[in-house]
Order: structure tokens, then C-alpha cells, then sequence
């Protein structure tokens, strides 16, 4: 099977199901990982709906997700905690 690749996470099964319709216009294969659960329980429950696309059609995914308005730069900077934890990680790996 081919690799899949995880471009956007959402709360919400709706949010979900526009942003896969929008790409699935652009014949992008979408699939969405954790979707039953979070329609079943309670919505973000683990983490929230994953839209994976195949690896090799991730960058155009993207690219037509940034051009739809559905994600920005900021969604591709790292978190506080994020970057605590390379600055941690980069002071283990001198030594």
C-alpha cells in the first residue's frame, strides 16, 4: 500500500469533510484516519479527523490547501513546546 501522509488535522467531521471534498475536486485520493472515532465519541477525542493524502500527491495537497485558504504558514511553524524540545534535544546531541 502506498504511504500516506498526514496534511491537516481537524475538531470537527464537518470541517473534515469540505477541506476532502475541496482536494478530491482536484482528483487529490483522500482518507481520513481517526474520522468513526470522532464521529462516534466525542469530536477531537484522539487527536481529531487526519486528512492523509498519498505521499506522492501531499505537496500539491498543500499547495492547494494554502491557495483554498485552508491552512497558512503559521500551521507550519513549530509550537513553544515544539521548539523547547529541538533546543532540548540539539544540547543532548553536542555532548
Amino acid at each position: 500500500m502506498d504511504e500516506l501522509v498526514t496534511v491537516r488535522t481537524f475538531s470537527s467531521s464537518q470541517d473534515f469533510e469540505m477541506v476532502k471534498s475541496y482536494l478530491e475536486s482536484f482528483d487529490i485520493e483522500c482518507f481520513g484516519r481517526d474520522e468513526i472515532i470522532n464521529r462516534a465519541y466525542l469530536a477531537n477525542v484522539n487527536g481529531g479527523v487526519k486528512l492523509q493524502v498519498r505521499h506522492e500527491q501531499a505537496e500539491e495537497a498543500v499547495k492547494l490547501l494554502v491557495e483554498g485558504g485552508y491552512l497558512k504558514a503559521e500551521d507550519f511553524e513549530l509550537s513553544p513546546e515544539m521548539k523547547w524540545m529541538e533546543k532540548l534535544l540539539s544540547f543532548f546531541h553536542k555532548k
